[in-house]
């Protein structure tokens, strides 16, 4: 998951840039004519001034001039990448893959904005200069959010996979053992042998607990994390239920 999403954000950044060239290329383009006006003979009839006058009208109209079509789709893969990179940080960080963390929350906040923000926008209401901008927050995020994958600390040790055939043989044998055990010390409770006592029942109702859980659980289902977590529950339980039981013989 990490590589995989280092790889989507380095990809967005190599375009977030592309797409900063392409806007500038384009300022510079529309600014040509005024240059060669200012080349050019100028007639005696017409004033110095009102040359001046029609470069500063030509800067004017290059400010405002809409997105090109190359930018705008530029632009569109731009906003795809990001809302795939937040998806995923936000996937890992609902799912506390991610520690809490006050700078994670801020950029995804703020990545949150932009994507709202464009998904607002059309070809006929943004500007060359507007689309610059949303560039540079763009690449901005996408810088941020791919320190955040170098910095994550995510498993690599196969914690996220499906739980393996030999481990789950064994976890459904520490099932069986505690339903065993617990068995033995319920009847034992029940019958008086054990004299009531809060951390007996305790200690039985954690077991209880762990059957019922472990009763509704496929392997398809279960984790290697998920399943050593199970199996380092019930030896917990198995051995305070195991104490109880010596006490009893």
């Amino acid at each position: 998951m990490k590589k995989k999403l280092v790889s989507v954000v380095l990809a967005a950044v190599m375009t977030a840039s592309l797409l900063t060239a392409c806007g500038g290329g384009s300022n510079t383009a529309t600014t040509a004519p005024a240059s060669t006006a200012e080349t050019a003979p100028a007639k005696e009839e017409t004033p110095a001034p009102a040359e001046e006058k029609k470069t500063e009208d030509n800067a004017e109209e290059t400010t405002d001039e809409m997105v090109s079509d190359e930018t705008f789709a530029l632009l569109q893969e731009n906003y795809e990448a990001m809302s795939e990179c937040y998806d995923e940080v936000l996937e890992l960080y609902s799912s506390d893959e991610i520690a809490a963390n006050a700078d994670i929350e801020e950029l995804l906040l703020e990545a949150a904005d932009i994507i709202d923000q464009m998904g607002e926008i059309t070809q006929d209401s943004i500007t060359e200069e507007d689309a610059d901008a949303l560039t540079e927050a763009m690449i901005e995020l996408l810088n941020g959010l791919s320190a955040l994958v170098d910095g994550m600390e995510l498993a690599d040790d196969g914690a996220g996979d499906m739980v393996s055939d030999e481990n789950f043989a064994i976890l459904q044998e520490n099932y069986a053992t505690l339903t065993e055990v617990y068995n033995a010390v319920a009847e034992a409770y029940n019958s008086e042998e054990i004299a009531a006592n809060k951390d007996v029942e305790d200690a039985m109702n954690e077991a209880v607990e762990i059957l019922e859980q472990m009763g509704t659980i496929e392997q398809e289902s279960l984790t290697e994390a998920d399943a050593q977590e199970l199996n380092d529950a019930m030896a917990e339980i198995l051995d305070a239920l195991a104490e109880i039981a010596g006490a009893i013989g």
